[in-house]
């Protein structure tokens, strides 16, 4: 596999692969509001934020990566990120309900902030590609059990395997989605 692959998708929309330390991390590079923004929809990254400024800065020195965005006409240097990579620099209080700045904390902002730099397209697309790495995990973890002799019949090999089955028609479910307007 290619250590950077990218699909495009439409004039505002490219779909990334991108591999680092091993590891496949999908992000998506969308135009909105006049501004060519990456995504990463890989769970980890999104819950880790040294982890995705080190996967991005990474992938922004990466010639393939240049190349692709010199040949879509995307300046580098107006790329932004749909994630705070720099740490916040007022101090994290402990509990969220504590008074800040003269006003309760509203823990509604994150999601709105999300909910407005997303269109419902694109959040149906992160859930499915994390669903999308939630299969491949757990049907890598079944052929792991099969070659340790676990197989159908097995509890625990059935279990998995029926989160698998889950997992696929959730996934069949958001395409359904995406299919009707």
């Amino acid at each position: 596999m290619l250590e950077f692959s990218f699909e495009i998708m439409s004039d505002s929309n490219i779909n990334i692969e991108y591999i680092y330390g091993s590891e496949l991390f999908k992000l998506n590079l969308f135009l909105k509001n006049g501004y060519w923004t990456i995504h990463p929809f890989d769970g980890m990254l999104l819950q880790n934020r040294e982890l995705c400024k080190l996967v991005i800065i990474d992938l922004f020195k990466n010639k393939y990566f240049q190349i692709m965005l010199a040949k879509e006409n995307i300046a580098l240097s107006s790329l932004r990120t749909s994630i705070e990579l720099e740490p916040s620099r007022e101090p994290e209080e402990s509990n969220p309900a504590e008074r800040r700045g003269g006003r309760w904390e509203d823990p509604i902002d994150k999601t709105e902030e999300f909910i407005g730099n997303h269109s419902i397209e694109e959040i149906i697309q992160i859930e499915h590609d994390v669903l999308e790495q939630r299969v491949t995990f757990y049907t890598d973890l079944l052929k792991k059990m099969f070659m340790d002799n676990y197989g159908p019949g097995d509890y625990e090999f059935d279990k998995v395997q029926s989160l698998v089955r889950i997992f696929k028609e959730s996934q069949g479910k958001m395409i359904e989605l995406t299919n009707t307007k």
